[in-house]
């Protein structure tokens, strides 16, 4: 509790007043990493893997954006930086946790932006702003904007994947598809479906994201989500 309340602190100030109010879910989901550091292991590496490999897919790598950029936690933020001549990382809160990483480098940006804001028809339109935009990265973000957006839900996964799918530059998709809760005799207690009933297609990577093992929210029950990627969304759509 007293990490995540300097972290809170740390971040308070550079935070614009609009953006205040999300930081502390920031903060808890980045005390959650923390605690389970090694059950979130195995997902970190599939997708920092993913983005590190699509890298030399670049032949030009002038400037790239990371929408949910969070705590970095599945970002190879280091090899982004020092390949791409512009980096900008888009989120609802940016921490004070990630500002020794982002001071090695004078190449990396931070923008505050909420890319569900249920008032806005086109959250993601601010990328059509960005010149010589030659990759966009969504990492783990659109379940999460559905869940915050309630019954607005299947409305914002359509519209990120919809916008995603349109821009004119490859777009990497790591998004989780949904979660199950088990007991510990295996036997699924809860479930949902996280994308709303978007069907995503068959290609693509798959994975299990331990997300809160025995013990973290309940002494019997562990969370899993299961997620798929995609190194360009746009040729996911052919």
């Amino acid at each position: 509790m007293l990490a995540e309340l300097s972290v809170h602190a740390a971040s308070y100030r550079a935070t614009p007043p609009a953006f205040r109010p999300h930081l502390r879910d920031a903060v808890r989901y980045w005390s959650l990493g923390q605690r389970q550091g090694r059950a979130w292991a195995p997902h970190m590496a599939h997708a920092r893997s993913l983005i590190d490999t699509t890298i030399d897919d670049f032949a030009v790598r002038r400037a790239i954006v990371v929408l949910g950029s969070g705590p970095l936690y599945d970002i190879p933020l280091e090899s982004l930086a020092r390949t791409f001549r512009r980096v900008i990382l888009v989120d609802r809160a940016h921490l004070s946790t990630i500002t020794p990483r982002l001071a090695r480098y004078g190449n990396i940006e931070l923008q505050w932006r909420d890319l569900g804001h249920a008032g806005c028809p086109a959250p993601l339109g601010f990328l059509a702003e960005i010149p010589d935009l030659d990759w966009v990265i969504s990492a783990n973000v659109v379940s999460a904007l559905a869940t915050q957006a309630g019954s607005d839900g299947a409305r914002i996964v359509s519209g990120h994947l919809e916008q995603l799918a349109a821009l004119p530059c490859p777009v990497t998709l790591v998004t989780d598809l949904d979660y199950r809760v088990f007991n510990r005799h295996g036997v699924v207690l809860d479930s949902a479906d996280l994308l709303h009933g978007w069907r995503v297609p068959r290609s693509g990577l798959r994975w299990k994201w331990e997300v809160a093992p025995f013990g973290e929210f309940a002494r019997h029950t562990r969370r899993v989500h299961y997620v798929a990627a995609w190194p360009d969304w746009r040729q996911a759509q052919i």
